[in-house]
């Protein structure tokens, strides 16, 4: 990670745009003299542009060996922009994960995220994503550790006393498993990762084991033998012959055998690695080969890393080609197995101490299928992870992560109540935990508790970290259910003032300024929600009754048909734009609107009550009377439809 200035920047500014084609959202980039900057528009069906945003590329993330994406910082924050430079091909290109599901402008950079991409920052505590200092790429300490002391000492004697230095880690001293480590804190992924207890993400240093920082478990799909990810090198390599069989040599196959961190690999070339190939399988070798006439190709000139290590596509980084880091004979059947084995029928442990059945192994991976639920947006999974849990925890193990996740978990569900004893005894165990006081505030919430106790988690959570958008949002809205109008929009107006992209904050404070009946105000934060986020249907359905209270019919009926097109299932919209076509005699559009906004929410009396009206001013009397019942069992005294019911 690195600043992006006019002495790196090898993009082709401007040369094509990219387009969601779920949104219609476009993007382009700009190279001017202030900058370099992204912009995302919107047209209408002419061609007109009737939404921009633009926000300033400041940093680039990757080598530009495959791709570079940007970043930018506002309010302390740092934010990953939506489109990437794919070096191979010299394209621009939506970033990985968002043609899939497009984030915009709103993806803050989190600490997991930065962890592997730079030095060690100085982040503002709890905010998984702000930070007091940030660094410029990655530096010595990464694979040394701490250098204080060494500086100290070497400044006062430039040789170290005994056979090595021993006032900074020197990998080359370390045992295999420890050097591989070193590397393996960003070149081993897996489909979820998960700290340890009591661990953050800056905590590992080289010489330590790596499994005691965090635990990792393998999908189906990265288990595949054909299968590799953009972070799999370390893995793959772990399958490799040539790293199995050297094992027991006095120099075994290792990251460094061909990645010299002090060299300049990068630029050398096909040759570089190839010579490093040919330090184990030298001429006799390969005169051995050559004697096989399909084997001709065995030269000390041909390119070994070609066709043993070839360079492969992958979905989940379009436009780029990785290196398979599995040296093998590609295609044949008879590969030597690789040392552990996964059963890829389900999520697969990384670490020997996260396969076992019991204790803190079956609390991990039950936090996996958790956390690997949320990501995939599977239930079963979700529920899966519970149930490993709650086993785990009646065998009498437990820790606060744990069981956050175990109420977090049951809150996804919407199993309020089966959260509140887990989130309770995460919160003893660490009272200043911000997620969890959050968390346990919406389970009581939820379940009725009381609210003087709700309202002092939330701004617990506040004063341990005022930051946090996320809490103040929940804390504004709570306030609103309790009528307390002014308090909330004092919290919505401090979201804002720390986070001035927040669009949910600006639609929330637009939306209690139209409860209060300060309709200009209301219009002001709602129309800059909007800019923020073009497709918020709620804002928009807002701002149409604003125009309606102003007797600006025709605005409210163009801002409404807009809110139902971005959003067709948005049930206050088709509510809305249902009840503007009554009051305009539109009768059978009004139909069609009221129709859809009770399928989308059909819990709403109101919406069946006015449905019931638009029948019966139809003379559709069947249909008027089924509606009015509707309503009228969903709210037995609704005044609409119990007129409604008197008419008939």
């Amino acid at each position: 990670m690195y600043p992006l200035t006019g002495e790196v920047a090898v993009e082709e500014y401007g040369s094509e745009t990219v387009v969601d084609s779920t949104t219609g959202l476009r993007y382009y980039t700009v190279r001017s003299d202030s900058g370099f900057f992204m912009i995302e528009n919107l047209l209408d069906s002419h061609g007109e542009v009737i939404h921009e945003l633009a926000r300033e590329m400041e940093y680039v993330v990757g080598s530009g060996t495959s791709a570079r994406t940007y970043l930018t910082e506002e309010d302390g924050w740092f934010y990953e922009l939506p489109v990437t430079w794919y070096t191979q091909q010299q394209k621009w290109d939506f970033s990985p994960g968002y043609r899939v599901a497009n984030k915009r402008f709103d993806r803050k950079l989190a600490d997991r995220c930065v962890v592997c991409h730079n030095s060690y920052p100085t982040p503002e505590p709890q905010t998984n994503g702000m930070f007091v200092e940030m660094p410029d790429g990655i530096g010595c300490e990464r694979c040394h550790g701490p250098g204080s002391l060494h500086v100290e000492e070497r400044l006062t004697s430039s040789e170290a006393s005994g056979e090595y230095d021993k006032t900074i880690v020197n990998p080359a001293h370390l045992d295999l498993d420890l050097r591989l480590d070193v590397c393996q804190q960003c070149h081993l992924n897996g489909s979820v990762s998960l700290l340890r207890e009591g661990r953050t993400p800056y905590d590992f240093r080289p010489s330590q084991n790596l499994a005691d920082y965090v635990a990792l478990f393998q999908a189906p799909e990265n288990v595949d033998d054909d299968a590799i990810s953009v972070i799999s090198h370390a893995d793959r390599m772990r399958k490799s012959a040539c790293f199995i069989v050297s094992q027991s040599t006095e120099q075994p196959l290792e990251c460094t055998t061909c990645h010299d961190p002090h060299g300049g690999f990068r630029e050398e070339g096909p040759s570089y690695f190839n010579s490093t190939c040919l330090d184990c399988h030298g001429d006799a070798q390969l005169e051995a080969l050559n004697a096989s006439e399909t084997l001709k190709t065995h030269t000390t000139e041909a390119n070994c890393v070609a066709c043993h290590m070839p360079r492969t596509d992958l979905i989940e980084a379009p436009h780029s080609a990785f290196t398979d880091h599995w040296i093998q004979v590609v295609g044949r059947d008879d590969k030597v197995k690789p040392l552990v084995s996964h059963d890829a029928a389900e999520l697969s442990p990384q670490f020997d101490r996260d396969r076992r059945t019991d204790g803190e192994a079956r609390l991990y991976e039950g936090m996996a299928y958790v956390t690997r639920g949320y990501q995939e947006g599977e239930y079963d999974l979700i529920r899966q992870g519970i149930g490993l849990l709650e086993a785990a925890f009646e065998d009498g193990h437990s820790f606060g992560e744990a069981l956050y996740l175990h109420g977090y978990a049951n809150i996804l569900l919407g199993q309020y109540a089966e959260a509140v004893e887990s989130l309770e005894e995460s919160v003893r165990l660490e009272p200043t935990k911000t997620e969890r006081l959050n968390s346990l505030a919406q389970a009581y919430e939820q379940t009725g508790r009381d609210p003087v106790t709700i309202e002092r988690l939330y701004r617990e959570a506040l004063r341990i970290q005022p930051l946090l958008a996320d809490i103040r949002i929940n804390l504004g809205r709570f306030l609103e259910t309790r009528n307390r109008m002014d308090e909330a929009i004092e919290e919505y107006r401090e979201v804002i003032r720390t986070e001035s992209w927040n669009a949910l904050g600006y639609y929330n404070l637009g939306t209690a300024f139209l409860r209060t009946g300060d309709l200009t105000a209301a219009k002001s934060n709602l129309e800059y929600s909007l800019v923020l986020e073009p497709f918020n249907a709620g804002a928009l359905s807002n701002l149409g009754l604003i125009h309606i209270r102003e007797n600006e019919l025709s605005e409210a009926r163009q801002i409404l048909e807009t809110a139902v097109s971005r959003n067709p299932e948005h049930a206050a919209a088709l509510d809305n734009l249902g009840s503007l076509y009554l009051n305009m005699e539109l009768l059978q559009e009004a139909i069609e609107m009221l129709t859809r906004a009770s399928v989308s929410d059909s819990r709403s009396a109101d919406t069946f009550a006015k449905l019931g009206l638009a029948y019966f001013r139809s003379e559709l009397y069947d249909e008027a009377r089924l509606n009015a019942e509707r309503a009228l069992t969903l709210n037995p005294t609704h005044p609409l439809a119990l007129q409604i019911i008197e008419g008939l």
